[in-house]
């Protein structure tokens, strides 16, 4: 699904990626580490955002900065959000829909998906959570192959997290998942496998049930710290 070889990204003299090499197969994967250490990197040399300085990617066999049908299988959800302020979020996912080639019917199976009640507003009146669902949701339009999520949790309420990780459960035996977090308890139970990428390396690799005890000690020492 997503294969790194010796992966590398500079922005002039930071290194925010460090000769990554990973393969991350289809289901339902987890990508941890502490905020600046190279996950969200990760996340934008995979979708295509951002291109290696040396290393390569591939996504689905596709080099992401190059191919854009590698991308049309995939739905995305970035971190931070941004979204045009004068548009309502039926407007925004309504956007997508069409662009992906389906009608207004696919934005009222995500809105029902998602439970979201505030389409009709404009975006500029949202809450930093209201912006999140809408973020997560967009992923979903178009029932993509792949849904890749930065910080999904982020902004979140307690209800709104385990909405979120009830969906996961029910969505997985259906299509793969890339998360992005630096919140690991939630996610945890719901993943097949589980990457740590701290400083700029990948240090940590494997199936959750293999990882979970170091995935736990060392983000409790990081606390402890």
């Amino acid at each position: 699904m997503i294969t790194a070889r010796n992966l590398t990204k500079r922005f002039g003299k930071i290194v925010a990626l460090d000769g990554v090499t990973v393969e991350i197969p289809e289901g339902t994967n987890l990508i941890l580490g502490p905020n600046g250490g190279g996950k969200s990197t990760f996340f934008k040399l995979a979708t295509g955002v951002y291109r290696p300085s040396s290393g390569r990617i591939e996504l689905f066999g596709r080099d992401p900065w190059k191919d854009a049908p590698a991308k049309e299988r995939v739905g995305v959800a970035y971190d931070p959000v941004s979204f045009p302020p004068l548009v309502s979020g039926r407007e925004w996912l309504g956007f997508l829909a069409r662009s992906k080639g389906f009608s207004e019917e696919e934005v009222e199976r995500v809105a029902k998906l998602f439970e979201l009640d505030f389409l009709d507003e404009l975006t500029r009146n949202y809450s930093s959570g209201m912006l999140k669902k809408l973020a997560v949701a967009q992923a979903f339009i178009g029932d993509p192959e792949l849904v890749m999520i930065d910080e999904p949790l982020a902004n979140l309420d307690f209800e709104s997290i385990g909405r979120f990780i009830r969906l996961m459960k029910k969505e997985k035996e259906g299509r793969s998942f890339l998360i992005i977090s630096h919140i690991w308890e939630p996610l945890l139970p719901v993943v097949d496998r589980v990457y740590v990428i701290a400083g700029g390396k990948l240090i940590l690799s494997g199936e959750t049930k293999e990882v979970k005890e170091e995935v736990e000690r060392l983000f409790k020492l990081r606390i402890d710290a």
